[in-house]
Parts: structure tokens; C-alpha cells; sequence
């Protein structure tokens, strides 16, 4: 091979790694731009199925001192409407710092009986 073809081929290695390198970059930056907002609480970070917004469903308010952003009340609400009560006790977990007994009582006060 000549000189000119190894440089070519080496040139195609390396901006394949690259592109490789780009790709996994931007994925991070997207988890850490969800994290963001997930923590700063704001409502894109909880996407609404389409099958929990098909099938309203009352809760009760609990009767709690504990005063929750609408979005994260809104996210546990429709995490019980899909049956996902201990996602809602982990996501009220990781959010306010509660222990595991409070975000489920919390929990459990949210639900219909």
C-alpha cells in the first residue's frame, strides 16, 4: 500500500472513534440535562403517558405537613395511576430525603381507598 492510502485509512479510523466518542458524549449530556431538571422539579422531566392520562383517577390529598411541588405531586399521582407505588415512594424518596416508613405512608395517604 502506498503511503497516501495508509494515511487515508488511518484518517477513517480515527474519525469513526470520533463520531463514537461524539455519540456517547451527547448521551450523557441528555442524562444529565434530564437530571437537571428533574431536580430543579420542572415538568418535562416527568413525561405523561399516554395510558395514564387515559384513565382519570381521584386520589386523596394527604393530610400531611409536607407541602410538594405541583410537578412532583402531579409524577407521584400519575405513577399510581399506572400502579407503580414504589417508583412513587423512591421518587418521593430521592426528592425530599424521607424515610422509607414516611414517603409510604405519604404514598398510601395519596391513594384511593
Amino acid at each position: 500500500m502506498e503511503r497516501a492510502e495508509i494515511l487515508a485509512i488511518i484518517s477513517l479510523l480515527i474519525s469513526v472513534f470520533l463520531i463514537l466518542r461524539l455519540i456517547s458524549l451527547q448521551a450523557r449530556v441528555n442524562e444529565l440535562k434530564y437530571a437537571i431538571a428533574r431536580l430543579e422539579g420542572r415538568p418535562e422531566a416527568y413525561p405523561l403517558s399516554k395510558q395514564a392520562t387515559a384513565a382519570p383517577v381521584s386520589y386523596v390529598k394527604p393530610q400531611f405537613a409536607l407541602e410538594l411541588a405541583p410537578e412532583l405531586e402531579q409524577r407521584l399521582h400519575h405513577l399510581l395511576i399506572s400502579g407503580k407505588k414504589i417508583e412513587a415512594i423512591k421518587e418521593l424518596r430521592d426528592v425530599t430525603g424521607l424515610s422509607l416508613k414516611a414517603a409510604k405512608d405519604y404514598v398510601d395517604a395519596m391513594r384511593t381507598r
